[in-house]
């Protein structure tokens, strides 16, 4: 009998605990060690550090483990502020110190630079910071009911969909930071049960907590509600299918805030810049890289609501402003006029598809704009590149949150007769693996 080779099934490792050096982070923010030829990426573990791993999960090409016990410690290792470091997903940097926070955001984002743009060096300037801790002024906060109906309210446990019950939370405001035990027992007494899906925080002109309500709810929960928001100095709101509404069941006003000598309004739903303080000085060094005169003008595309576009539009003969959500275009608009700056038009077009034309830019000719700026969302600015080039704005001011699209975008404007002039990280999101980056391109002579 002809006896057929197969070879052995490789030991199965999932629940072990490995003893691991770790070699470097990854983008993510994990360590990263090798076991037998595969990456192993090690959740709270630093460069350099030896470490003994569980596994949690083992695939084809690469294992993934938490770190049970540091062996070896890195010098830059510090004890997480947060209770719930090691159980949430949220905040996944705390343990390591500020400034070398800073410094592997800054190795990010040169690595995918150098992999996208080949560019080996970059001209770095001193990065934007602010409070690191107490800055988010807008959060989302999931509710989950077990089959009892107890409620848990917190953030997701990392790689998990299990929320972590939260009773502190050091990113949002100090007066709301504690928030969490006091919501959870309020949301407990609703009736009907299991009627909320999840809350969200918003912080401006005053605080606001935004309850999605699954089910409608009765008088007495009402006026529990109204109880809690007026002790925590909150205002509730309620948002379902059919929209938002106060307790009382009222329209509900626009909040707003103040930067730069102009007021901007916002609706709940509205995109919002998570850290109001680094923000301002985002918007105040963007002004400053596009060097604005009274003669320029000046394009903002993905404008938002405005937070670009008004400051920019006191500093400039023209801006126009251009979005593809036409709820957030009629927004810019009214800013626009609200602080009595009548040289703006503001125009809804989709900036994704590159194939969709752009009725708006037929009126201006061809070098009509000299500055632009852009601001787009995760996913880059890859279906408007080609316009932009074709504009030929003398200089461009590149926002972005997502390094990767960022750096893919940017070997665009590099190939199409543009050089990189500045760049600088603007820490939005500090103690966690979330980078914004600004960088500056003029058009070569």
């Amino acid at each position: 009998m002809v006896k057929i080779y197969k070879p052995k099934k490789a030991k199965a490792l999932d629940k072990q605990t490995l003893q691991l050096t770790i070699e470097r982070l990854d983008i993510n923010g994990d360590g990263v060690a090798r076991h037998q030829g595969k990456p192993v990426f090690v959740s709270n573990a630093l460069p350099s550090e030896v470490v003994e791993a569980k596994v949690i999960e083992q695939k084809s090409k690469y294992l993934r483990a938490d770190s049970k016990k540091i062996l070896t410690s890195n010098a830059q290792r510090v004890s997480p502020e947060c209770r719930h470091f090691y159980q949430c997903g949220g905040c996944n940097l705390q343990h390591l110190e500020y400034q070398a926070q800073l410094d592997f955001k800054q190795q990010k984002v040169s690595e995918l630079f150098r992999r996208n743009t080949k560019l080996e060096q970059l001209p770095w300037q001193a990065p934007l910071v602010a409070k690191p801790w107490h800055y988010r002024r807008k959060a989302r906060i999931g509710v989950q009911y077990d089959r009892q109906g107890q409620v848990t309210l917190g953030f997701r446990k990392k790689q998990s969909n299990v929320l972590t019950p939260i009773k502190q939370c050091l990113v949002l405001p100090q007066d709301v930071s504690d928030v969490f035990v006091p919501l959870q027992q309020v949301l407990q007494k609703l009736s009907p049960s299991k009627a909320i899906g999840h809350c969200e925080f918003i912080a401006a002109d005053r605080h606001v907590l935004v309850l999605r309500t699954l089910k409608k709810l009765s008088a007495k929960s009402i006026a529990l509600l109204s109880a809690f928001g007026q002790q925590q100095q909150l205002q509730i709101i309620l948002q379902d299918e059919q929209g938002i509404s106060t307790l009382d069941g009222e329209e509900v006003a626009d909040l707003w805030f103040q930067m730069h000598g102009c007021q901007l309004s916002f609706s709940h739903n509205d995109f919002l810049q998570v850290h109001g303080e680094l923000n301002a000085t985002m918007v105040q060094q963007a002004m400053s890289w596009l060097a604005l005169e009274q003669d320029d003008r000046v394009v903002d595309l993905f404008c938002g609501f405005g937070n670009f576009s008004v400051p920019m539009a006191k500093q400039c003969q023209q801006l126009v402003g251009v979005e593809g959500v036409d709820s957030m275009v009629e927004r810019a608009q009214k800013n626009a006029e609200a602080n009595d700056l009548r040289h703006c038009d503001f125009f809804q077009a989709d900036l994704n598809d590159e194939n969709v034309p752009w009725p708006w830019l037929d009126q201006y000719p061809v070098g009509h704009f000299n500055k632009l700026l852009l601001d787009p969302a995760r996913a880059g600015a890859s279906g408007a590149i080609k316009r932009i080039v074709s504009m030929a704005p003398e200089v461009i001011v590149y926002v972005s949150c997502d390094a990767a699209t960022m750096s893919r975008d940017s070997a665009e404007l590099l190939n199409n007769g543009y050089r990189l002039e500045k760049i600088a990280l603007m820490d939005m999101f500090a103690q966690t693996r979330h980078v914004e980056t600004m960088a500056l391109f003029v058009k070569n002579k």
